[in-house]
């Protein structure tokens, strides 16, 4: 039996589009973070690092690294649960399959003729 594949539900595509924002939010920081690192003059870049510094501890490579890291953890659990959902589906439509198959033919005795004498 083939699996079909069904449509994704409303919570699946704004998981997934809320994902890919953060996602690229986190790259964005990231590439920020190694665009700062080899920069040779001082530009507002540099200055918006240096506070980020100062203010959370860690730079935009950092921040973007963990805002990287926590978007693909949370995308991978959206991916669980709902492979879990779609597998639970498919295995509940094989056991329906399987039992009507199994389904044994009635035998119904005809009580009311009478035998031949």
């Amino acid at each position: 039996m083939k699996k079909k594949l069904k449509q994704l539900s409303i919570f699946e595509k704004i998981a997934y589009c809320l994902l890919l924002l953060l996602g690229l939010w986190g790259l964005i920081y990231t590439l920020l973070g190694f665009v700062c690192e080899f920069l040779s003059v001082n530009s507002g870049l540099r200055y918006a690092n240096n506070y980020i510094k100062n203010v959370f501890g860690t730079g935009f490579l950092a921040c973007g690294l963990i805002v990287l890291g926590v978007s693909v953890v949370a995308a991978v659990i959206v991916l669980l649960i709902n492979a879990k959902k779609s597998d639970r589906d498919f295995e509940k439509a094989q056991r329906r399959a399987a039992r009507l198959k199994k389904k044994p033919e009635s035998e119904v005795v005809d009580v009311t003729s009478s035998p031949a004498e």
